[in-house]
């Protein structure tokens, strides 16, 4: 499905739609929409950031389990690191926010953020990493790190992901993820 907003592409693939409507239908607990709402946010936290550093989104991909914001070059390193961070940053303000309204809207987006934080390839927080180990040593040895800790990260949390699944019969978001962020380091 392809959208325009303000200039921008935006992509949508079918399967997030039948994803989204599924887990949605199936959540008797409200955590789903919480934590898309925390999503939705983290992505807006991006593109504000965006906006400061005056950096122009050309497309925006919504898969099942990421999204994929296409923009011109950031300029700088330091604007690269705050928009990578914004995303994180904004669930965390969100968080401070809901502590008054929702216990939930402020788990999902302190979930979703410190989540988002961690020094995984895919993520923010890899993609921080990343950043700062460039200044530091080259390319394919800030490469290699990312990979192991990538590996060193996913692997509890797949673990977990696993228990998780046995123990409550239904429960298979956190495997899902890290599969998906797993299957990153074999493409």
């Amino acid at each position: 499905m392809k959208l325009r907003l303000l200039a921008v592409d935006i992509l949508i693939g079918y399967e997030v739609v039948a994803g989204l409507t599924a887990a949605l239908l199936l959540d008797r607990q409200g955590r789903v929409g919480a934590c898309l709402l925390a999503a939705v946010l983290h992505e807006l936290g991006h593109l504000l950031v965006m906006r400061l550093c005056r950096c122009r989104v050309r497309r925006i991909t919504v898969r099942l389990f990421d999204v994929m914001i296409e923009a011109d070059d950031a300029g700088s390193v330091l604007h690269d690191g705050l928009i990578t961070a914004g995303g994180a940053a904004a669930n965390l303000v969100c968080a401070m926010l809901f502590c008054m309204i929702s216990r939930p809207l402020m788990l999902a987006n302190l979930v979703v953020g410190c989540f988002n934080l961690l020094p995984v390839e895919t993520l923010d927080g890899g993609r921080l990493l990343m950043l700062l180990l460039c200044r530091r040593v080259s390319y394919v040895t800030a490469t290699s790190v990312i990979r192991v800790l990538t590996f060193v990260f996913l692997l509890p949390l797949f673990t977990l992901g696993i228990y998780t699944l046995l123990h409550t019969r239904y429960n298979y978001s956190l495997l899902a993820i890290s599969l998906y962020l797993l299957a990153f380091l074999f493409r």
